[in-house]
């Protein structure tokens, strides 16, 4: 009995240590730069990092480097460290509903899941949240103690601070709770949420952050937040199973890929036929919880670039698929090589991420390889954010269009020796008026989003400048 209930602890720490080792060396996209940038000037309006603030992941993260001294390091402590702790909720929520057999298979299948294992290996605040909606569901399943009211409170409220669009998430959890445990539960929910929003509110300032979250709100909603205000249409419906099957399940249109998908439609036809009406009480509650996030992200938020929005959602099906596979002896067959084939695309993509940055990682490195590169001026978008994290950030500007680079070289106070501009600068007004040459085209692996994979990076040709 002592070696049986050991082997859960062994099982999560080499889970976590697998974590660790297949974590890239640099931020998956722009948004870990700020990420890593707030850990020593956390500026809000300067994206280090950018609203909603993130204040209780950034606590994390300050909280790591106290003992790493290191923001890189920091944060994938963090992140695995939120995923271990994330997949054992679910393993005790699981054993305690249905038994060991079930918990093995549901942490089996949503350990490999390539989403989770993406999240839980690298830069953001999904590995967190994921946590605290963990606790949530431990909180839900033994909501009639002190210690399921206390993990559902705190899981709320912390994750309301760690990741503030799955509020629809977290409030729904604090509906669905039993009426006897309701005042504690809401109470420590609501002071979690005090314990965060009181030092932001400091640290920002009370109309300073009513101003940002309203600005970041209206662009979000109108501009550049990809939600059906922009992006009206049934299309929004196929992204968000792409969304879900695709990236957070491992479909595709490879030879694997194309099983991955098999397997799963196999899945939901073998779990939908089983189902028992039994047990449709306890589907309800899911329902509940689940239906104001999911009809959230489907109408505000960017399932066309940023896929980790269905996280929640890619989890839930997957622990699903698999406690009903737990059930049924065909479809635990089903499962087991859907989890396999899963398991193999994690692997292939892990090491993937781990031997090819993001293209602005690559872009750093190719400025840092020429001489004399503090000479340089480099013109670009999202790619310029990897500059900042590095002696050569004075030498990189964004820009937008190729007026704002002949503006930016005019204000200038010593002309650059060379001047590189990325892809991402759109060329309005056609060509530029001095010659262009092609240097390189820089490409990165799959990420969390669906930005460009590659940048182009040409070197404009002034007159004016010397020549090499």
């Amino acid at each position: 009995m002592r070696r049986r209930g050991l082997f859960p602890w062994l099982a999560l720490g080499a889970y976590a240590l697998t974590l660790y080792a297949a974590a890239p060396a640099w931020p998956d996209e722009w948004d870990g730069i700020g990420f890593l940038q707030s850990i020593r000037d956390f500026d809000l309006p300067h994206f280090r990092p950018h609203a909603p603030g993130y204040p209780v992941y950034v606590a994390l993260l300050r909280f790591a480097n106290l003992f790493v001294h290191d923001p890189m390091r920091a944060s994938l402590v963090v992140a695995v460290l939120s995923g271990a702790l994330a997949i054992a909720f679910v393993w005790d929520t699981t054993r305690r509903l249905e038994g060991r057999w079930a918990a093995w298979v549901v942490v089996c299948t949503v350990g490999v899941l390539p989403m989770v294992w993406r999240v839980c290996s690298g830069v953001g605040s999904e590995a967190p949240a994921l946590a605290c909606a963990a606790a949530c569901a431990w909180g839900l399943a033994r909501q009639h103690s002190w210690a399921g009211a206390v993990a559902l409170g705190l899981g709320a409220g912390l994750g309301l601070g760690t990741r503030l669009s799955w509020a629809p998430l977290y409030l729904a959890a604090l509906v669905v709770v039993s009426y006897g445990r309701r005042a504690l539960t809401w109470g420590i929910a609501l002071g979690a949420c005090v314990a965060w929003a009181a030092p932001l509110l400091i640290a920002v300032g009370p109309s300073r952050l009513v101003a940002l979250y309203a600005e970041h709100l209206a662009g979000h909603m109108q501009s550049w937040g990809g939600t059906v205000v922009t992006d009206p249409g049934a299309s929004r419906l196929q992204w968000l199973l792409r969304d879900v099957f695709v990236d957070g399940m491992g479909a595709g249109a490879s030879v694997l890929g194309s099983i991955v998908g098999m397997l799963t439609v196999v899945a939901l036809v073998a779990a939908a036929y089983s189902w028992r009406a039994a047990r449709w009480r306890g589907g309800l509650r899911v329902l509940i919880v689940v239906a104001p996030y999911l009809v959230w992200i489907t109408l505000a938020q960017n399932l066309r670039d940023q896929p980790r929005h269905v996280l929640p959602l890619v989890v839930l099906l997957a622990a699903g698929l698999a406690w009903r596979a737990s059930r049924t002896p065909s479809a635990f067959c089903v499962v087991c090589a859907l989890a396999l084939l899963m398991s193999v695309r994690t692997s292939k993509a892990t090491l993937t991420r781990r031997s090819v940055a993001p293209p602005g990682a690559q872009l750093v490195a190719l400025a840092r390889a020429q001489p004399s590169p503090e000479r340089m001026a480099i013109f670009g978008a999202t790619s310029i954010r990897f500059f900042e994290l590095t002696e050569l950030a004075p030498n990189a500007f964004t820009a937008g269009a190729w007026g704002d680079v002949q503006l930016r070289l005019a204000r200038l106070p010593v002309l650059p020796s060379r001047v590189w501009v990325t892809s991402e600068v759109e060329r309005l007004g056609g060509e530029p008026p001095w010659p262009l040459e092609h240097l390189a085209t820089l490409c990165g692996p799959a990420r969390i989003d669906r930005s460009p994979p590659c940048i182009g990076v040409d070197e404009w040709k002034l007159p004016f400048l010397p020549q090499r």
